[in-house]
């Protein structure tokens, strides 16, 4: 019997587009249920900034996989942003756990969707805020400690009691598609 002939995955690597980003853990081991590992993916993700540059619009970190929503600046490629976070994520925890056998933490690919408009856009960030009630991890999106909530929250995107319910997906006054939070 022949091995089936993995297709390779074309993505669009558009200038100044925000992308919606689902990146997942090998075999959906519960990796990011450490906080010490959440930290190293975080800054993982600054220490990538510097070389591959990128605003961060909004982010969500699970257990098993997260979902970022990023805007390229520059020349930046998100085949090679992706790369260089999942790839230096697992040197960065190898190192400072003492790990020295080879260690698979990441599925091979990652999911990509370019954000086609304001309404998009919203409706993936309420996604990524409602994300970890949606997976029993919380009740309340302003509880869980490892997503952009918060933030928006002291913004004034959100109020203290969305996502209490169920998934609102109404977009929040004003544009904010190009501003950072």
């Amino acid at each position: 019997m022949t091995k089936p002939i993995r297709s390779r995955v074309v993505r669009l690597n558009l200038k100044g587009v925000v992308y919606f980003i689902t990146a997942l853990t090998y075999q959906r081991r519960p990796i990011f249920a450490d906080d010490n590992r959440v930290a190293i993916l975080r800054e993982t993700m600054r220490e990538a900034q510097i070389h591959h540059p990128f605003g961060m619009k909004g982010y969500v970190i699970l257990p098993d996989h997260c979902h970022l929503l990023l805007q390229l600046k520059g020349e930046t490629d998100i085949s090679k942003l992706m790369h260089s976070i999942k790839r230096n994520f697992t040197r960065n925890v190898k190192h400072q756990e003492g790990i020295i056998e080879p260690t698979k933490l990441w599925h091979r690919s990652f999911h990509d969707h370019v954000i086609r408009d304001e309404r998009d856009f919203y409706n993936h960030l309420h996604y990524i805020h409602y994300n970890p009630v949606k997976h029993g991890l919380t009740t309340r999106p302003e509880t869980y400690a490892h997503s952009s909530y918060r933030e928006y929250v002291s913004r004034g995107w959100y109020e203290i009691g969305w996502g209490h319910q169920d998934q609102p997906f109404d977009a929040p006054g004003g544009s904010h598609l190009t501003q950072d939070p």
